[in-house]
């Protein structure tokens, strides 16, 4: 992981989707989408649904989660 500060530290749960299948679901802290819909001036609601969730990792030391904007072609 990288060696920057630290600006948010929570502890989430996981839980199973749906048994039986590879999915695991985590919590997104609400403050991190309320700060990435006001960059892009948007309300939280309009947010979750134009943008959806990259979870990008090459190894298990960390994932980088980062939104990309959906198209609705």
């Amino acid at each position: 992981m990288s060696t920057r500060n630290i600006g948010y530290r929570h502890t989430y749960r996981m839980r199973k989707l749906v048994p039986g299948r590879k999915s695991i679901s985590i919590g997104i802290p609400y403050q991190v989408i309320e700060r990435e819909a006001t960059i892009r001036n948007l309300t939280v609601d309009e947010f979750i649904r134009k943008f959806i969730v990259v979870a990008e990792y090459d190894n298990f030391e960390g994932v980088r989660y980062s939104f990309k904007e959906v198209n609705d072609g």
